[in-house]
């Protein structure tokens, strides 16, 4: 599964490189960033007591729509932790309202959608809807950041929060 998941988001990438250069040409720009991540997952379940995480993101400017303040900035990712028996994956989008502080960095909040494969204590895989904030700053071309959310799962069984640092490079 984890290298369809990287070869999916390569294909992605290089299909919308020249896009974001294309952009600026024809309207707003989707500031297109990809990032690996890394951090902390803890689910809410019985002898499981967090892992480590990592996973790759691919994210976007929302151009369709108008905001009257800040902007909307989807946020594509896979994360996956093992540890105590308990493997987690997951594919999630999320979507954040992004406003710039005066020190350049962007804080944001939002809703988010996912699938989470669950592997060991008797847990179910299935859908999941979460909230998360996240922080991010980018420098030229390097983009540094760092996001939580809790994620409510279709069975309840694995409800869990996933906190990450991320190191990217924003097009």
């Amino acid at each position: 599964m984890r290298p369809f998941i990287l070869s999916l988001a390569v294909a992605v990438l290089a299909l919308t490189a020249p896009l974001s250069a294309q952009a600026g040409d024809y309207g707003p720009k989707p500031n297109i960033a990809m990032a690996a991540k890394g951090g902390w997952w803890d689910a809410d379940v019985n002898g499981f007591s967090g892992g480590p995480a990592y996973g790759l993101e691919l994210s976007a400017d929302d151009i369709w729509s108008e905001m009257p303040a800040g902007k909307l900035r989807h946020m594509l990712s896979w994360n996956h932790a093992d540890s105590d028996g308990l493997k987690l994956d997951s594919a999630e989008w999320n979507l954040h309202w992004v406003f710039q502080s005066n020190s350049g960095v962007w804080i944001g909040a939002g809703p988010g959608l996912g699938y989470v494969w669950a592997d060991g204590k008797d847990l179910d895989d299935g859908i999941g809807v979460q909230f998360g904030v996240s922080a991010t700053y980018i420098q030229g071309h390097a983009l540094f950041g760092i996001e939580s959310r809790y994620q409510w799962t279709e069975a309840e069984s694995a409800n869990n929060w996933l906190t990450m640092a991320k190191i990217g490079y924003a097009f």
